[in-house]
């Protein structure tokens, strides 16, 4: 890109985003939803609700959050759906490829008891996952799984200007990904979907694990990744487009204007296509996940709050979620414990001093034999390998 180019680009987005703060400071709801910056969006969504069935909001865009509406909307003929990738294929389902079990385990294996969940098993569950789909050399595997990285702000640049590095590092991402699925089998699905599907995934295996409750057992699984991915929607925003003049809900909508489905989350709530037919796929990921860490952990907790990706009112998706997961003790375990106790206590003398010689020497071992395999293991995930 010239020099000249990339400034109109970035006082481009400065600018359009500097509209929406402004919008937002004069009291729209839905500008504010776009400037991202609520924790929480209920009260927000709440007053997009409250103004109508269907309404014209400052930046430009007609707003429905009412179900009834947003149904009739998303059904109408004349309009259509604004693409993730403009000029691509629209988004078709995934296959769900053998082997995600035994790639979970790889993954779990490697990341240690204390982890990011969307680096280290989430993003590369979801790369490796599409890179089989797509018959992705393991050669190319790594810059695959990169280029899906620096996408992840497709669905959000839709609805919400990206600061200038992220547009440069979407477009190069882009690139790079359609030279490498240029040799993708005629069935493998397209970058948009690719695209979609792997941001998408990435970010309901991370919302379902950490409201999954542990111990889980492999049988719980599923149920547990169908009860987590209904409770809130893949998009929080459906952009579509007027494909004619047309009216809708008693306005007058005029061909080529934009408008904006905020879904509610639960059963049968509405979904973007999009989303839709990638849910199978989505299912697959965070049911995988799930028996997978049921298999080793009984217990997975957040050791920090979780950080979400900056203008990413449509996704809603985390940025870094650190979690700590741990075994819990076995009767075998226990039992040697006890043992070792039972002999302590026998082979003591009445004297004080061998009481406390009996406790510095002996106590500490149990205690240093069952944590230093996790301490190693932790060293390993947390110290200089990071």
């Amino acid at each position: 890109m010239e020099p000249g180019e990339l400034a109109r680009l970035g006082e481009r987005l400065q600018r359009e985003h500097g509209t929406l703060w402004l919008h937002r400071l004069k009291g729209d709801p839905y500008a504010a939803l776009l400037c991202d910056i609520d924790e929480d969006p209920g009260p927000l969504r709440e007053r997009v609700r409250s103004a109508g069935p269907l309404w014209r909001s400052r930046p430009g865009s007609w707003v429905s959050a009412d179900p009834a509406t947003a149904a009739a909307l998303l059904a109408h003929p004349g309009i259509g759906h604004v693409p993730a990738l403009p000029g691509e294929a629209v988004v078709t389902g995934v296959r769900v490829p053998d082997g995600l079990g035994s790639l979970c385990a790889r993954l779990l294996d490697a990341a240690g008891p204390e982890f990011d969940l969307v680096t280290d098993v989430a993003e590369p569950l979801a790369a490796g996952a599409l890179a089989e789909v797509c018959a992705i050399p393991e050669t190319d595997r790594d810059r695959f799984a990169e280029a899906l990285v620096a996408c992840a702000a497709a669905q959000d640049a839709v609805v919400c200007p990206q600061r200038l590095a992220t547009t440069r590092r979407l477009r190069t991402g882009l690139d790079e990904l359609r030279s490498l699925l240029d040799g993708a089998p005629p069935d493998a699905p397209g970058p948009a979907t690719v695209v979609v599907a792997a941001r998408t995934g990435a970010d309901l295996v991370v919302r379902t694990v950490l409201q999954a409750r542990f111990p889980l057992s492999a049988h719980e699984a599923g149920r547990t990744a169908v009860a987590a991915l209904s409770d809130e929607p893949p998009g929080w925003v459906v952009p579509l487009v007027a494909r004619t003049d047309l009216e809708a809900a008693g306005a007058r909508i005029a061909a080529g204007e934009r408008l904006a489905v905020l879904p509610d989350g639960g059963p049968g709530a509405v979904t973007a296509p999009a989303h839709r037919a990638s849910a199978p796929f989505h299912h697959a990921l965070a049911e995988a996940v799930l028996a997978a860490l049921a298999d080793r952990y009984a217990r997975l907790c957040s050791v920090a709050p979780v950080v979400r990706r900056a203008r990413a009112p449509l996704t809603r998706g985390p940025a870094r979620a650190l979690v700590r997961v741990a075994t819990a003790p076995t009767a075998l375990t226990t039992a040697a414990t006890a043992t070792a106790g039972r002999e302590v206590v026998e082979t003591t003398t009445p004297t004080t001093a061998d009481r406390r010689a009996a406790t510095t020497t002996t106590s500490p071992a149990p205690s240093r034999a069952t944590a230093s395999p996790a301490a190693a293991v932790l060293g390993a995930g947390t110290g200089e390998a990071r």
